[in-house]
This record gives C-alpha cells, sequence and structure tokens, in this order.
C-alpha cells in the first residue's frame, strides 16, 4: 500500500487493489480515479449506469464502511435488478496534507497528512429480474442511495441495513423466482504465499439476492471483506471473496476455515429458500442473528453442520419467516433447544405420543436430585417440546386441531409432573401434617377453558380447578393447610415463558380471587347448587370442566357435580349473560379497534352461543356433554338441536378466528393483545401472509364478514 501522503495514481490504485482490478480497461481506471478523488472531498455517493446489452454496468464510488456493500447489494434487489458480474473493491484514497496551525507561545508545526479516506470502488453488470424495466429505474435508484449514504454518514448504518432489509422482502415476495430443490454448492479457500487475503470461491446455481445475504450475513462479524468479484455464466454463479479476519489477517486456523466454508455455504443455501419465507426480510434477519451467534461461540461451531441439510435449512427458513417472537423467545433466550429440534427432521415429522412424552419427561427429571434442578429440568423440557409442537404447526406438518390436542396433551404431561414435584416440596418444608402418600388424601387437578377443551394454540394459558376429599377428624385442619401450600407450590414449578403463554390460572375457582386456592369437594358442592353463590358465567365456564389429573373416583365425583350443576335443566338468566359480554367488549375491546376475541362478533360470541345451547339441551341430549366446541357443534347437529346450515357456519367461523387468534398471538408473542392491526402495517402484511389471503384488503373483508356472521349467531 502506499504512504499516506502519496497521491492516488493509476499505478498505486492497482498496487492497492492487485491483479483483479488491473483487468479492467484503462480508460474506466481513469475515470475511476477522477470519482474516487471526487467522493474523497465531498463524501457524497458516486453513481454512474451505462447501458450493457440488456442490463446495465454500473460503477459505485461511495465513502466506506462496514455494511456499505451489503446495502448497495441489496438496493439491486429492491429494484429488481440481477447482478450479472460484480467487482468490489475498499480503496485507501490519500488526502492533502494539511498545514499545523500554530498554538499560542508555539510555532506551527509541518503539514501533517490526513489518514486516507476509505472509499467503496464497485463496478456491477445488472439486469431486470423479469420483465422490462420501471420507468424512473435510475433516478428513484439515486435517490435511495442517496438516503441510505446519509443514515450511514450520519452514524446511523443500522436503520440503513433495516430500511433494506424490509423492502429486500417485499421485493423477493413479489418476484415469481424458482426456489425448488437446492443444487450443490462448491467451495474452495485458498491462502497463497504472501497474501494479505484469504480467497474464498463459491460455485452454484445463481441465486438474485445472495450478495446482499452473504455480506450482510457477515456485516459486523469477525470476517470482514476485503474485495469480491462475481460472475453468473448461463444460471450458474462463480463468486470469489478475498476476506481478513478480525486482526487484518488471512483466516488460517483449522476451525476458523471451517466455519468460513459451512457459513458461505448455509448463507448460499438459505438464500435460495427465502423467496418460500413468509416474511423473508424476517427471516434473513434472524439467520444474520443466528449465524453471528454461533461465531460468537467457538465451542457451537459443530452446530452449524448440523444445520447443512435442505430439510432442516427449509425448516428455518418457515420459522424464521414466522416471528420476530418465536425468534426471540426460542432461538435467543434458549438456543439450546434449537439444535435438537430443528436438526431431527424425522421427529418433526412424528406427532408426540402422551407415552412418549411422559417417560421423557420422568427420565429428564430423574437427572436431577435438588428441588430447584428438578424445576428447570421440567421446564426445559416443557419449552423444548412446545417448540417441537409449534414447528411441527408452522411449517404445515399438521393443523390447527391436531396442534390443539398435542399441545394440551404436553399440558397435562406438565400439571402431572409439577403436581408431584409440588408434592415433594411441601413435604421437604416439614411444616405441618401432610400425608403419608401423595394418593392418601384424594386431590383432583381439572382443566377448565381452552385446556378443558382440548383446544390450546399459541399463547394458551392453563386454567385449572384443585379440588381435594379432606380426611375426617383432626385431620382436616392440616389437610386444608396441606393442600393450599401444595397449590402455592405448584404454582411455582410450571414457568410461563411469556405472559400468558402456558400460565397457570386458577381465577375460576369458587369465589375467584377472595376464594381458597384448593377447594374442599363439599364445599364445591355447595357453591355449585341451585341455592349457591356461583354465577351463570361460571356455569358456562364449567362447560368446558375435565378432570386431568389426581383420584379418579373424586374425577368421576367433580364430573357428576358438573354435569348436575350445568346441565341442571334450570333456565338460563340471559340479561346477566348479555350484561357480561356487554362488560367484555367495553372493557377489553379498546374503542375504534376490533378485538378478534372479545369484539362483538368476536369468537366469545360462538363460544357463548355453544355453550348456551349445550346448557339448554344437556340434559335431554347427554351426549352434547362435551368440552371441545367443534365437537360440541358436530353433537348437537347430530342430535338435532342446530340445523347443519347454522353448524357448518358455526365451524367455519369458528375456525376462521381460532386461526386468526393464533397467528395474531405468534407476530406479537403476546397472548393478550388480539386487536386487529391497523390498514398499512407490516403487522397487517404478515397476517395477510400467514392466513394466505391475495391482499390486505382480502383479509380485513373476510376478517369483516366472519364477525358480522358471528354476531349475527349470537344475537339469535
Amino acid at each position: 500500500m502506499p504512504p499516506a501522503h502519496a497521491s492516488l495514481t493509476a499505478n498505486t490504485l492497482v498496487q492497492q487493489l492487485g491483479g483483479t482490478y488491473a483487468e479492467l480497461p484503462l480508460a474506466e481506471r481513469t475515470r475511476h480515479l477522477r470519482m474516487l478523488r471526487t467522493v474523497a472531498a465531498s463524501a457524497e455517493p458516486f453513481l454512474r449506469t451505462d447501458p450493457d446489452g440488456d442490463g446495465w454496468r454500473v460503477t459505485l464510488v461511495a465513502p466506506d464502511a462496514i455494511g456499505v456493500l451489503a446495502i448497495v447489494c441489496g438496493l439491486f434487489t429492491v429494484h429488481h435488478l440481477d447482478i450479472i458480474s460484480a467487482k468490489v473493491f475498499s480503496v485507501e484514497v490519500p488526502r492533502a496534507p494539511v498545514a499545523m496551525r500554530p498554538r499560542p507561545g508555539m510555532p506551527g508545526g509541518p503539514p501533517q497528512a490526513p489518514a486516507p479516506a476509505p472509499c467503496a470502488l464497485d463496478v456491477f453488470t445488472v439486469r431486470p429480474l423479469g420483465g422490462p424495466p420501471p420507468r424512473g429505474l435510475w433516478p428513484r435508484f439515486r435517490r435511495d442511495l442517496n438516503l441510505l449514504m446519509g443514515m450511514v454518514n450520519d452514524g446511523n448504518a443500522r436503520d440503513a441495513q433495516d430500511w433494506v432489509m424490509d423492502r429486500f422482502g417485499r421485493a423477493l415476495r413479489g418476484m415469481d423466482l424458482d426456489s425448488g430443490m437446492l443444487a450443490p454448492v462448491h467451495i474452495s479457500i485458498t491462502n497463497a504465499p504472501g497474501q494479505r487475503h484469504t480467497r474464498l470461491e463459491l460455485h452454484s446455481a445463481d441465486v438474485p439476492g445472495f450478495l446482499f445475504a452473504f455480506t450482510n450475513a457477515l456485516a459486523g462479524s469477525s470476517i470482514d471483506i476485503r474485495s469480491a468479484s462475481a460472475d453468473t455464466v448461463n444460471g450458474q454463479a462463480r463468486d470469489v471473496f478475498w476476506v481478513v479476519n478480525r486482526d487484518g489477517m488471512p483466516v488460517t486456523s483449522p476451525a476458523a476455515l471451517q466455519e468460513l466454508r459451512v457459513v458461505a455455504a448455509l448463507i448460499k443455501q438459505f438464500t435460495h429458500l427465502l423467496p418460500r419465507s413468509p416474511q423473508p426480510a424476517q427471516a434473513l434477519r434472524q439467520f444474520r442473528a443466528l449465524v453471528g451467534q454461533i461465531l460468537a461461540s467457538p465451542e457451537r461451531v459443530g452446530d452449524l453442520t448440523d444445520l447443512e441439510s435442505p430439510e432442516v435449512l427449509q425448516t428455518l427458513a418457515d420459522l424464521m419467516g414466522v416471528s420476530r417472537f418465536l425468534w426471540e423467545d426460542f432461538l435467543r433466550l434458549q438456543h439450546e433447544n434449537l439444535y435438537p429440534v430443528v436438526a431431527n427432521v424425522p421427529a418433526l415429522d412424528t406427532a408426540p405420543q402422551r407415552s412418549a412424552l411422559t417417560a421423557g419427561m420422568q427420565q429428564h427429571l430423574a437427572r436431577f436430585t435438588s428441588t430447584s434442578d428438578r424445576i428447570a429440568a421440567l421446564n426445559a423440557f416443557k419449552d423444548r417440546e412446545m417448540f417441537r409442537i409449534d414447528l411441527r404447526h408452522i411449517t404445515g406438518r399438521t393443523p390447527f386441531s391436531a396442534f390443539s390436542e398435542e399441545l394440551t396433551v404436553l399440558a397435562e404431561v406438565a400439571v402431572h409432573a409439577a403436581a408431584e414435584l409440588a408434592h415433594q416440596m411441601v413435604q421437604n418444608t416439614g411444616r405441618g401434617t401432610g400425608p403419608a402418600s401423595f394418593g392418601d388424601w384424594p386431590w383432583c387437578i381439572a382443566g377448565l377453558g381452552k385446556f378443558g377443551g382440548r383446544e390450546m394454540g399459541f399463547g394458551s394459558d392453563i386454567e385449572l380447578l384443585v379440588v381435594y376429599h379432606p380426611p375426617t377428624g383432626e385431620a382436616a385442619a392440616g389437610a386444608h393447610a396441606y393442600f393450599e401450600r401444595f397449590v402455592k407450590a405448584f404454582q411455582t414449578v410450571i414457568h410461563a415463558r411469556q405472559h400468558g403463554i402456558f400460565e397457570i390460572d386458577l381465577r375460576l375457582r369458587p369465589y375467584g380471587s377472595a376464594g381458597a386456592l384448593a377447594v374442599p369437594m363439599e364445599a364445591a358442592r355447595a357453591y355449585y347448587s341451585p341455592r349457591g353463590d356461583a354465577q351463570q358465567f361460571e356455569r358456562l365456564a364449567l362447560v368446558k370442566l375435565r378432570p386431568v389429573a389426581g383420584d379418579q373416583q373424586l374425577a368421576n365425583e367433580l364430573t357428576a357435580l358438573r354435569d348436575a350443576f350445568v346441565y341442571s335443566g334450570l333456565p338460563l338468566d340471559w340479561s346477566d349473560i348479555a350484561t357480561l359480554r356487554d362488560l367484555q367488549v367495553a372493557e377489553l375491546a379498546p374503542p375504534g379497534e376490533v378485538n378478534a376475541k372479545y369484539s362483538h362478533g368476536g369468537l366469545v360470541d360462538l363460544e357463548y352461543f355453544v355453550q348456551t345451547r349445550q346448557i339448554l339441551n344437556g340434559g335431554q341430549h347427554p351426549s352434547v356433554r362435551t368440552t371441545n366446541t367443534l365437537e360440541a357443534v358436530d353433537r348437537l347437529e347430530a342430535a338435532g338441536v342446530i340445523d347443519p346450515n347454522l353448524a357448518a357456519a358455526l365451524r367455519e367461523n369458528y375456525g376462521f378466528l381460532r386461526r386468526l387468534i393464533d397467528a395474531l398471538r405468534v407476530v406479537r408473542g403476546n397472548a393478550k393483545d388480539l386487536n386487529i392491526p391497523a390498514a398499512s402495517t407490516e403487522e397487517l402484511t404478515y397476517l395477510t401472509h400467514r392466513l394466505q389471503f391475495a391482499s390486505p384488503a382480502a383479509m380485513q373483508a373476510a376478517i369483516t364478514a366472519r364477525m358480522a356472521q358471528a354476531a349475527q349467531v349470537w344475537r339469535h
């Protein structure tokens, strides 16, 4: 490299950039000198476009910084341009010496040469990606380039990268690209004697957007791209990168070379799959974070090779394009769950069985002895299996009904294990009298809500009711104290990953938060009786009561109590129920917004309609006494309570609203925020793709129509 005070000439430029640059025509290199000097002085990007066959030869000179190359490559894809060839260089442009100003009492010093100005010098050949180029292409390109370079110069490079990333994703979604079977990637890495850089060469099928994905993934990592060359001939790409490590030296260690090889292959193949992802920009952003996370942990480099298979990469593309919440929750906070789940494709293809989940949970807990370790182990197992179930649904391996059943079974296994562990925790405290054996005092845990109905989804909590038979005599007081401590311990065992997701909810117990955590069976009988204190909404809620753990005889008694209370034949207090719905709309659906669950026409209207029909007809038709909503619709239709047209409308609207709520919870990671996104927002765009509508307008029309039908059903 020439000394900092030397002027930039054709010869010094070739000395800096090497033989690849020397292959360019002399006239072009001379033009580059003028462009480089102009940019070094003005700090403004310089763009030149020349027609070249059915495309253009684009020369860009701009102040260089980390991420600039990724921004430029992404901008081509944003404007539906494919990079056919590229010559990418980083140039140090010497600046004129500056005289030192004299300070008071001191003479001025000799002229000092400021630090050279780093400039990017890139020469691309590009052509339109399908169809003729739009009018005004290059003025818009220049406008966007100036905007982005301005962000970089102002210290907002991350904002510029995000701008390109989002529009890159939109561009991919709008392209009809062949993203079928993955093609082989041939990689060679060489370190020639005396060379200052490591040479990385890739041969594979051309993938639009690859240069952007690759440079974006490496931006800010331990690998720095100093120059690059790319050529595409007959659909086959040959990409060469000259790279250095974080110390500016060639990459030479065997481990680092293996990292570089695998990362290059992963990014190439992952980019090939991006058009099939529901949210390409989100998937690419999260994939970059994943690669950076692995490269920052040398002990995890072996995980990279586990992710090389096409099936695993496709699963990643599906997962990462679904939800920012899933990335943050599983891959960042609990990324140890990623590798054994995503890399085990056969396990993803198989529905989890209750017996296998139970055995797996027991084996996992058996490895630990301390209470804290066993609680951590229970939640780690629960979270990993929940991730697997979520992933099976996200990647289209299971329909919503099977997804709900799998989540419910996992929740039941977790409740069983948590009950056993809570009992041990109470026994270990040594406070008061407890049963000699966990089964000596009969107890039962029942599910309510979506858990009781075997219809859990993303973000479902676990609604429970705990009852017990106290012993007679002096031991009764000890039993009351024991079961209060038991439920408190139980609440500390199952941890919710996010607010409302697998969160234990005991609010539907008698007297709610003012009542005992565990209810003696006789107290439950008194509460759920014609003269008891149970409210109308509790009668509806108990439609979904289903024993899930504990003593079978007590479970049978609790089921009989439910039937006697819910299906007694006593009339419903319609005024009370209508008041409840009005309160829900007023308090839980914000003014001016539409809530998919609580607004008029929301899911609650359909659930209440089905539950009231079950209550009114369950005495005469015991077959309708089921906790599952869709099963109840089938049985009500079979019993002649509702006609086939109404039954079909209930199934269709209920399924639509459940899928809508499911999608809202996935994108937000919040079980409570079920308001429909506003127009022209990214969330609305996501929902459109997730629910497979042609446009946001089409989806909004469907939501309006479905909710209008649901509201009409409830009014009926």
